[in-house]
């Protein structure tokens, strides 16, 4: 005799109905996208908010403003991108960023939302464009401000006399590749390895390289770590170490990051160690008809629509997501 509870079910029609219900409350699957300007959308402006400006405020002045969201966010590649996939888009990127706090944000974000929720990771997909590597940041502080003071070397822009002084000396000594090109490696690296060890899917990609004195979007490039990893070898400090099978003997070592690039997935790096590898090279190269690439030193919103297709196309081509 079968026994019904309550409500007149036996536990196999229970079972059924629990289940209906559980795939009901699944969430959406999530995408999140971080960056900075490139990925932020900069210089995508309202042209009715401008009219309430004098003409000659910068444009970048408005990428800050509220205002201007929802003229500029549906013109972003992150928001394009539900063209292609049923998925909330969360975008976390901000102007002028490094690679540094775009990584410490991603990582916030996902471990604050899903980590220390224990909520499941398994429909979750993330997606870093990468800056230039040589901008930097540091924690400032003094008796005015306590601030992230984001060091962008070909820019001068402080809060204070003594950043300024700062700023000075770090592009006279600091700013050197034996420091930002190993600090690169160093931050996709961690970001893969995070998204490993938690199950995360993602990719990546390098939306340009700014060489030094290359102050014009048009002169920046892409980012051949390879190349930059083999001029880089011999220039980085050394090590001595030991062994037990040669407990008598130290032996000499330079450090070499090309090994430790090698590990980055080249696949869901986009295009690693290929030529036209980034979304500046992409959206500028005249095979993919994008009429107008550029808004200043940003792209455009066809320049984003044009991405948003590119990504779609990669990630499902090789099976990212």
């Amino acid at each position: 005799m079968t026994r019904l509870d309550a409500n007149g079910l036996n536990g196999t029609s229970k079972r059924m109905i629990d289940m209906t219900d559980a795939v009901k409350q699944k969430t959406r699957p999530e995408i999140v996208c971080d960056g900075d300007s490139w990925v932020f959308g900069c210089e995508i402006v309202d042209p009715e908010l401008q009219k309430q400006y004098d003409s000659d405020v910068y444009v970048g002045f408005y990428d800050f403003e509220e205002a201007n969201d929802s003229y500029r966010k549906p013109r972003v590649f992150s928001h394009h991108l539900q063209k292609y996939f049923d998925a909330e888009i969360t975008n976390l990127s901000w102007p002028a960023d490094d690679n540094g706090n775009i990584l410490r944000r991603t990582i916030d974000y996902i471990s604050n939302k899903y980590l220390a929720n224990n909520l499941s990771t398994e429909d979750l997909f993330v997606m870093i464009g990468w800056s230039s590597p040589e901008r930097n940041s540091f924690w400032y502080k003094d008796d005015n401000i306590s601030m992230n003071f984001r060091l962008w070397p070909q820019v001068r822009h402080f809060d204070s006399k003594e950043q300024e002084r700062f700023w000075e000396l770090y592009v006279a000594y600091l700013w050197n590749a034996e420091e930002y090109l190993p600090r690169y490696v160093l931050n996709v690296i961690q970001f893969q390895n995070f998204c490993k060890a938690h199950n995360i899917k993602w990719m990546c990609w390098n939306s340009f390289y700014q060489r030094p004195n290359s102050h014009h979007v048009s002169l920046w490039d892409d980012l051949d770590i390879k190349s930059e990893l083999e001029l880089l070898n011999g220039r980085n400090h050394g090590y001595q170490y030991q062994t037990t099978a040669d407990p008598a003997n130290r032996k000499n070592a330079i450090i070499d990051y090309r090994a430790l690039w090698n590990t980055v997935d080249p696949v869901r790096f986009y295009r690693k160690d290929q030529p036209n590898s980034t979304f500046k090279s992409f959206i500028q190269d005249p095979a993919n008809s994008v009429a107008t690439p550029f808004n200043g030193w940003h792209p455009s919103p066809d320049g984003h629509e044009a991405w948003a297709a590119e990504l779609a196309r990669y990630i499902k081509a090789n099976r990212l997501l």
